[in-house]
């Protein structure tokens, strides 16, 4: 059974969680963007030179904790101190507290890609008390998006156009043949002059 199934992601979409792990038997998380193809696995890009995969090429297990908001995202690259941590229950890494689900992972392969070495972590174990918090950035970016298009006549229509098409690539990534992706499409073309 796929046990991603329960916490609502979609296929191919790019959550954001904290990833933790153990560094010398200290506590160590960091934002990191993790997706399912749609088997009982969680993948993520993580970039050469972190210390988060060190650790995660080291120890094979690791934790992927869906915060309850964005505070905890910047408190992991800002304020360390501000993060509680538990023990896992079926792998060796730390669970980071207050967070909506974890999922407890072991590393079933790492393949190097450009500046990053993608995992696949093996589904051990999922725990979420009621329904998961999962934070996408493709929603900020619409509303952003629509925001900066209210202002287009009065500040530089060019950049704020190139903002926009950046705002669209970056949904089709982490929110594909989504509703943010139309509805960001949609508002680009009814923004760009007629030729």
């Amino acid at each position: 059974m796929n046990q991603l199934h329960r916490l609502g992601l979609q296929k191919h979409w790019i959550y954001e969680v904290l990833l933790s792990t153990f560094h010398d038997h200290t506590f160590h998380a960091a934002p990191i963007g993790v997706w399912t193809d749609g088997s009982d696995a969680l993948l993520m890009d993580v970039y050469d030179g972190s210390q988060t995969l060190a650790n995660i090429l080291e120890t094979h297990e690791c934790v992927a904790n869906f915060p309850a908001d964005a505070g905890m995202l910047y408190a992991a690259l800002r304020a360390p101190e501000r993060l509680a941590y538990a023990g896992a229950r079926c792998v060796q890494a730390p669970i980071v507290a207050d967070c909506t689900a974890t999922v407890e992972l072991t590393v079933s392969s790492a393949t190097r890609r450009d500046d990053a070495v993608r995992i696949v972590g093996k589904v051990e174990g999922v725990d979420h008390a009621a329904a998961p918090r999962l934070i996408n950035r493709a929603e900020g970016l619409l509303l952003e998006s629509l925001v900066l298009a209210t202002r287009l006549e009065r500040g530089a229509r060019e950049a704020a156009l190139t903002t926009l098409t950046e705002n669209l690539r970056v949904v089709r990534k982490v929110a594909p043949r989504s509703v943010y992706e139309r509805a960001l499409a949609a508002l680009l073309q009814d923004l760009e002059p007629p030729s």
